[in-house]
């Protein structure tokens, strides 16, 4: 018990040198050169943004809650590669966490998004799907999704709604004590609705959000700032689940890396 005790402790001060790094260096970045960029993710749900044509975008999500006890930690990386000006290609590694990682994932997939109008609505239709493997079972799932996005001509708002559907490799499992008192697992496979905000507000500053429904592993009200340095992207939010029981109130930590793997 007391090792246990001491390895949690030793996990959580090595996990704040790391958030102290990273608010560091974000800090150096923001006094650099601005331009805005994109990135495939709003902060939880995917976007109507499409990784640049020949480039590698690396994304890595974490959500922290070092307040309350037990602390926690999870987190979401992404690769992703763009084909086309359309369409890009994704490797996702999900749900390590300060728990256990009993729901660690791989994810194979992709992202298509077909325009619908010019560029003063930017209306579109975005669709996405991954193949999913969990790592601890050893089994085989899929997430899928589409959403319609739009921009307000006059204040650049963005406003994105949609579904998504997907196994319990994405979504974790609903934990119970039946009536006999033993304690079961069931899969959850929900059928959410994603919705996402996205408000430039200066210079490299935007105000974003999105929301899954529900009571999964994913179900909760993000909403953060979003810095865009050159062409990478740092975002600082809050995580509002839907329900306290499944999901607690975390700090979250986002940021991507656009590398190009070819001469322009």
């Amino acid at each position: 018990m007391n090792k246990i005790f001491c390895y949690s402790i030793t996990f959580l001060n090595l996990y704040m040198y790391y958030l102290k790094f990273i608010l560091i260096f974000s800090v150096f970045l923001v006094f650099n050169t601005f331009c805005s960029f994109s990135q495939s993710l709003i902060v939880g749900i995917p976007s109507a943004d499409i990784a640049e044509k020949g480039n590698i975008e690396i994304t890595h999500e974490s959500q922290v809650n070092f307040w309350e006890k037990p602390n926690s930690w999870n987190s979401f990386n992404f690769f992703c590669y763009g084909i086309n000006k359309r369409t890009e290609a994704t490797l996702a590694f999900n749900n390590m966490n300060s728990s256990g990682s009993d729901n660690l994932s791989l994810g194979l997939g992709g992202k298509h998004v077909i325009p619908l109008t010019d560029s003063k609505w930017e209306t579109k239709i975005t669709a996405g799907s991954n193949l999913l493997y969990s790592i601890p079972r050893k089994d085989i799932g899929y997430w899928v999704y589409s959403h319609l996005s739009f921009r307000l001509p006059k204040t650049k708002t963005r406003l994105t709604g949609g579904l998504s559907y997907g196994t319990e490799q994405s979504f974790g499992f609903r934990r119970f004590t039946n009536e006999e008192g033993v304690f079961q697992t069931k899969p959850i496979r929900p059928l959410s609705v994603m919705l996402g905000f996205e408000q430039h507000l200066f210079k490299n500053v935007s105000l974003v959000a999105d929301w899954y429904s529900g009571t999964h592993d994913l179900a909760a009200l993000i909403t953060a700032i979003q810095i865009d340095i050159k062409h990478h992207v740092l975002i600082f939010g809050y995580k509002l689940p839907n329900n306290l029981e499944k999901s607690g109130h975390a700090l979250v930590l986002e940021f991507m890396i656009s590398l190009p793997t070819r001469k322009k």
